[in-house]
């Protein structure tokens, strides 16, 4: 399902709901003890008012001369022991309530926050290349949010409203049937009408998530690209987007909140109607010496109470709609499957000597655009290969099949004689390591930014990999030293800096096979020297991969593979492939050690 399709569906209730309860339904003894005891506290709520109509019915016999005084003040006293142990006994069914429904309410929310980051992360990289990170982080948000609101309302209005539908009806037919069957008919018809107006809600609670998440999407794309807004000083014209988004939300927030202040009017022309009949009829019944005046008494504030629980109720069915199109909002991504899938009965990789082959692979991104076709090439182990070639050759496109980002639709890529298809994807990236031309770091310090390469090393071997790289002499001069606060992305970090973490982090990680991509194209000359020389010694006892533009890095490489158009043009040493002539002898010739373009 694309973008666009999310955002023109309707909302599926019924599978919303059953994935709710697939989390729910692990603490399902928490959720009906809560709806049982909010059973018992509304009908405790009812006894209050029996105990009014008592009191007026026996005030009424006193006044009347039919009872004594003494009588009188003794049934008061009953009462009143009775008012105070009721009103204690829901106190504590209520604080029992809230105890359960809040760790059960925590419980589901934790439990959906973990399945579905834990899904979205696994999910491919052509996922991730096409969702925008910051409408992920709002769905997953938005619907931790719904959750608490939706499961607050079921428990807090929804069930009270209906146990007090059922209750008084019972309740009301002991008195006059039909209070009773004007009370149901009443609560059914108004029922119908809230669910009708609810779900012609939710085309506007759909739209408000999508200018919503267009709007955080927006906000994490600026901030992510904050130097880029400060170097070309766009403040303004950056701040003139982000005010039309926010205005975009709010015009879509304010659609949604007319339509359901028109839509509540009919909710209380109903409930006024209801009022009148339910007014008119006990009146009716004390006049005909039906019922006593007590009973009237306990008509009124039973219905005013049920008032009270109709308003919440059409409030909550509000909230309900607008927390279930939240959480479709996230549920949806459940339905999105991973393209590259591991096989079943699919066992880890372990490299030993780091031989690759590509056997006659056939890959493009989309069927108009072919980029490998029948491909073949062998890295011998423990051998440095580069690649070079003008942008777009496919040099990366062979990283990200080698780590298996993308499935090829024809051929084999072998690593130590095992098909990468047959071994868990999971464990095939865990074998190798990799310097990119930019590493992007956490916003942690810079030992655990290493240490994230190999979570199980000591101490020791991240403070011998910091020294590998050099990087024990930079930190030193740091206020924290490797404890250091990199900041996001690690902005507090130079160029050099960050790609000396890198190399530690490769360090650590001690795999048979390095891929470099492009990592020192962005270094100025200097910081180039070093950190190359600091790649050479990692390069050691390793298959190594290098892509690379600067034809000066790779001059050492025991192989350089010239790539066009997916092809292999060349291949050959450095002196080789000068001596032979050719494409690789002209970018040397063009570039001189500059770059290639």
């Amino acid at each position: 399902m694309t973008e666009q399709d999310r955002y023109n569906r309707k909302v599926n209730y019924r599978y919303v709901l059953s994935e709710y309860w697939k989390f729910a339904r692990k603490h399902k003894f928490k959720l009906f003890l809560a709806l049982f005891l909010v059973v018992v506290f509304q009908g405790l709520a009812l006894v209050d008012k029996f105990i009014f109509k008592v009191i007026i019915d026996r005030g009424t016999e006193y006044s009347s001369g039919i009872i004594a005084l003494d009588i009188f003040l003794e049934t008061l006293l009953v009462l009143f022991v009775i008012y105070v142990s009721l009103e204690l006994l829901r106190i504590v069914t209520d604080v029992v309530r809230i105890h359960f429904q809040g760790k059960m309410v925590a419980r589901i929310v934790e439990d959906i926050k973990n399945t579905y980051f834990n899904h979205i992360l696994d999910l491919d990289h052509e996922f991730h290349t096409t969702h925008k990170t910051g409408s992920l982080i709002s769905r997953i948000n938005r619907c931790s949010n719904a959750v608490d609101n939706f499961s607050g309302s079921l428990t807090h209005e929804v069930a009270p409203f209906i146990v007090q539908i059922l209750i008084l009806s019972g309740v009301f037919a002991y008195f006059s049937w039909v209070q009773s069957l004007v009370l149901f008919g009443f609560s059914i018809i108004y029922l119908i009408n809230t669910i009708i107006v609810t779900k012609r809600y939710q085309k506007y609670r759909i739209s408000f998530n999508r200018a919503q998440d267009s709007e955080k999407a927006n906000l994490a794309d600026i901030f992510t690209n904050i130097d880029s807004v400060r170097y070309f000083g766009k403040n303004k014209n950056v701040k003139e987007i982000f005010r039309g988004f926010v205005d975009k939300t709010f015009k879509e927030d304010l659609r949604g909140w007319y339509y359901w202040k028109w839509a509540d009017i009919s909710g209380k022309a109903l409930v006024a109607i209801g009022f009148l009949a339910l007014l008119v009829l006990p009146i009716k019944e004390f006049i005909a010496g039906n019922i006593t005046l007590g009973t009237v008494t306990f008509v009124y504030t039973a219905y005013l109470g049920y008032l009270g629980a109709i308003r919440n109720f059409s409030h909550s069915m509000r909230n309900i709609s607008r927390s279930l199109t939240d959480m479709e909002d996230l549920f949806e991504y459940g339905k999105t499957k991973n393209n590259i899938k591991d096989k079943t009965g699919a066992k880890n990789l372990e490299i030993e000597k780091g031989r690759i082959e590509f056997n006659k692979v056939d890959f493009g991104y989309t069927k108009d655009r072919k980029i490998f076709e029948k491909f073949d090439l062998k890295i011998p182990a423990n051998k440095t290969v580069a690649f070079v070639g003008h942008s777009g050759c496919g040099k990366t496109s062979l990283v990200k099949l080698l780590y298996r980002l993308y499935d090829i639709e024809n051929g084999e890529i072998i690593i130590d004689g095992q098909n990468i298809k047959d071994v868990k994807q999971e464990s095939l990236r865990g074998e190798m390591s990799i310097v990119p031309q930019e590493c992007i770091l956490f916003d942690d310090t810079v030992y655990n930014n290493i240490k994230f390469a190999n979570p199980k090393a000591k101490r020791k071997d991240v403070m011998e990999a910091i020294k590998f790289a050099q990087l024990d002499r930079i930190i030193s001069t740091f206020p924290e030293k490797e404890n250091t606060i990199v900041g996001e992305r690690g902005v507090k970090l130079s160029g050099g800096e960050k790609q000396r973490v890198s190399i530690a982090r490769a360090i650590l990680a001690n795999k048979k096979i390095l891929v470099l991509d492009e990592a020192t194209s962005a270094l100025d000359s200097e910081t180039e020297w070093q950190i190359q020389q600091d790649l050479e010694k990692l390069m050691e006892g390793r298959t190594s991969i290098i892509i690379a533009h600067r034809l000066s890095t790779i001059m050492k490489a025991d192989m350089i593979v010239v790539m066009k158009d997916g092809k292999i043009e060349q291949k050959g040493t450095h002196r080789e492939l000068i001596t032979e002539g050719g494409e690789y002898a002209k970018l040397w010739e063009f570039q001189k050690g500059g770059y290639v373009e």
